[in-house]
């Protein structure tokens, strides 16, 4: 059982705030998606919640307890990112592995932990590889398998697929999906790809300029925007915006679009 909180969040970069009074529950088991464009503040609330920065004001939660004071390490939070991060030196095995070997846990132990991660991830064939003999796609599944292998209690995903072409995105997206509902741990997912949020989350969570927009359903953020931001940011073609007047008479009301 894991849930999140953040609440009353804020941090700067300098002068520059980068997120503002950010609230936000995040139940266990939940597919978050944090959506917005680039430089809206979604990133650095990941890396918040992962230790990776610090905050200068208000309380990161994991159930119930304050975490912000403790180091990345201590967290039991495993992140994967754009860039994989793989040891080139490394075998697949020994990658998704790596995790493991400052555990008390016997080889036989990392063995069976290792092959069951690759047998989820369908990579038990190039357990010997190196990362430079993989795909992309590939190279992202042991990403994820080595965030996977030490059971975290969540897991953050920073824009995992963008930088895979839209084949491999759309497969990887099926994959992501499939491996949450197996795995059933608290995911938070970070994207500016409206597809991506729309097809994995449970919640999209829509931030805008360091400010939380809208929290909700794919469904409710499509068709409920909160403001004006979201109507226009989510959904394509983006939704018509007109200029109108509203008039209240004692008997009825009228609407005057376009002057």
């Amino acid at each position: 059982m894991t849930q999140i909180e953040l609440r009353g969040v804020q941090k700067f970069f300098g002068a520059v705030q980068v997120i503002k009074d950010l609230n936000l529950k995040i139940a266990d088991n939940e597919f978050i998606v944090l959506l917005g464009q680039s430089g809206c503040g979604k990133t650095t609330t990941l890396r918040a919640i992962a230790g990776l920065e610090t905050i200068d004001e208000g309380d990161i939660l994991i159930d119930g307890k304050p975490i912000q004071h403790l180091k990345a390490a201590d967290r039991d939070i495993a992140m994967v990112f754009q860039s994989f991060s793989l040891y080139p030196h490394m075998s697949v095995y020994e990658n998704i592995a790596f995790p493991l070997r400052a555990t008390r846990k016997s080889k036989t132990e990392i063995d069976s932990e290792v092959r069951s991660v690759a047998k989820t991830l369908q990579i038990t064939d190039l357990l010997d590889k190196k990362p430079s003999a993989l795909s992309g796609g590939d190279m992202q599944r042991v990403a994820i398998g080595r965030a996977l292998v030490r059971r975290p209690k969540a897991m953050l995903m920073d824009e995992p697929i963008g930088a895979l072409d839209a084949k491999l995105r759309e497969e990887m997206r099926a994959e992501i999906k499939r491996l949450h509902i197996k795995q059933g741990s608290t995911t938070i997912y970070v994207t500016h790809d409206q597809i991506e949020a729309m097809s994995l989350a449970d919640r999209i969570v829509i931030m805008h300029e360091g400010v939380l927009q809208q929290v909700g359903s794919p469904d409710e953020v499509y068709s409920h925007p909160a403001n004006l931001f979201v109507a226009q940011f989510v959904g394509s073609p983006v939704m018509n915006v007109a200029d109108a007047a509203v008039a209240e008479t004692a008997s009825s009301g009228s609407v005057t679009v376009g002057g």
